[in-house]
């Protein structure tokens, strides 16, 4: 008799999902791109658009709004190392639920601040639970529920991110115009509490196999029951194999991956938080300044699903250097962007490529090495990666202090993109056969 596996409705899956006949894993990414899209109120680019208000309330400098980030960063970046492995044992739906409700009222707390102090705590805190624990928890269950469409999964779940970097700093930019920053910390807070809390509790589960499943909706194959999925993703010979954090270490492609994806994390991080700022020193208006980001940030919607597709038809080693080597040129443009029509070609251009390096890159350790210890090994490549980004804001304001301008760290940063597109271009997939006795339960 042939063996049929359990159907979604009696495998402990919420009611919704089990009378769907769409595979419970869509329904996953659903819930992780609303907290995707909520995360975002802790990211660079909504920074900087608090930036002018807390300088012109407080007199701070942009360096000591950046140091804030760069201290959250680095925080949540070292904390990977205990969480990526806690996430791989446990699964990161109760992570996802309560980070987000904390996350809120942290943002609540920053609408009643009046001291430096109270900013780097809140703000700072905030930012290290979405880097140490949200970055984390959104790798894994994609990487867990998905591997021959992992691609394209991680293309639709960062429309949630896209999305969001367009929309909130209009709607930060809406009650500092109304009201005032405080009003704009408010909106955030509230906004995380609708959208990021109940989704993941509701419908995040550690992996498909814990509910009867298995990845990308597949059925039981002979090949899957010998412990080798039946599907294999461009690039890759064998696409769910189980690397130990050991044995991942001690492959060249790892360090290559590492060094590559770091220099990207180092200049986006630098580029999300000086964009405002260098488009209104370019001399566009304030509310030209943040509809530009908003172009370049819907544009990254596009750029995020151009990404998805990208990787399931070449391999990640190919099609994360082409984007990052466009990526790289319109840097070069932006340092000369001197009115609105340079800008807005740009936000396009550079948004549809930055979009499309998002997926890639954040799949390709999982693509290399496997879905099994992913969160162990983000624990690694995490201190390293958000160490890079945590930097990058404060190395350019400092560069700004210096010169007045950002042009040359532009051109900078355009140089370590196209060092980064060799290194990952360098970087072959290991061979390794998967088996089943060698993965953990």
């Amino acid at each position: 008799m042939q063996h049929r596996p359990p159907t979604q409705r009696r495998a402990g899956l919420p009611r919704i999902v089990g009378n769907s006949r769409i595979y419970a894993g869509w329904w996953v990414i659903g819930a992780i791109s609303l907290v995707s899209f909520s995360r975002v109120a802790f990211f660079n680019p909504v920074l900087g658009v608090f930036v002018s208000p807390l300088e012109d309330e407080f007199g701070w400098s942009r360096t000591t709004i950046a140091l804030a980030l760069t201290m959250g960063t680095l925080l949540g970046a070292f904390s990977t190392i205990i969480v990526g492995r806690l996430m791989d044992r446990y699964g990161s739906r109760y992570f996802l639920t309560g980070t987000m409700a904390l996350a809120g009222t942290l943002l609540l707390l920053l609408a009643t601040m009046d001291q430096v102090w109270q900013f780097y705590v809140y703000f700072g805190l905030g930012r290290a639970l979405i880097v140490g624990i949200v970055d984390v928890a959104v790798i894994v269950t994609v990487a867990n529920w998905f591997i021959r469409y992992r691609g394209r999964a991680m293309g639709i779940m960062l429309v949630g991110v896209r999305g969001a970097m367009g929309v909130m700093p209009l709607i930060v930019l809406a009650f500092i115009s109304a009201a005032d920053f405080r009003a704009g910390f408010a909106a955030l807070g509230v906004l995380i509490l609708i959208f990021g809390v109940v989704p993941p509790y509701i419908f995040v589960r550690r992996r498909p196999e814990d509910v009867g499943l298995l990845p990308d909706g597949d059925h039981p194959s002979p090949t899957a029951s010998a412990g080798v999925h039946p599907a294999t993703p461009a690039g890759a010979t064998d696409n769910d194999p189980h690397w130990t954090v050991r044995e991942t270490i001690r492959t060249r492609a790892f360090w290559l991956l590492l060094l590559g994806t770091s220099q990207v994390f180092l200049v986006g991080g630098a580029i999300n938080f000086t964009m405002a700022s260098h488009l209104e020193d370019s001399g566009l208006t304030r509310s030209t300044a943040i509809v530009v980001i908003s172009v370049w940030a819907f544009s990254g919607i596009a750029g995020g699903l151009l990404g998805g597709e990208m990787r399931q038809r070449i391999a990640t080693r190919v099609a994360l250097p082409i984007v990052l080597s466009v990526a790289a040129v319109m840097l070069l443009w932006l340092s000369i962007v001197a009115n609105a029509w340079m800008a807005f070609v740009f936000a396009v251009v550079h948004g549809i490529f930055f979009g499309a390096q998002q997926p890639l890159n954040q799949i390709a350790f999982p693509d290399y090495f496997g879905r099994w210890s992913v969160g162990a090994i983000r624990g690694i490549t995490s201190p390293v990666q958000f160490g890079l980004n945590a930097i990058g804001a404060p190395i350019a304001t400092l560069v700004f202090d210096a010169r007045g301008s950002f042009d040359l760290i532009f051109i900078i940063f355009a140089v370590q993109l196209l060092i980064a597109s060799a290194l990952i271009l360098a970087a072959k997939p290991p061979r390794k056969r998967a088996t089943a006795a060698r993965r953990p339960p």
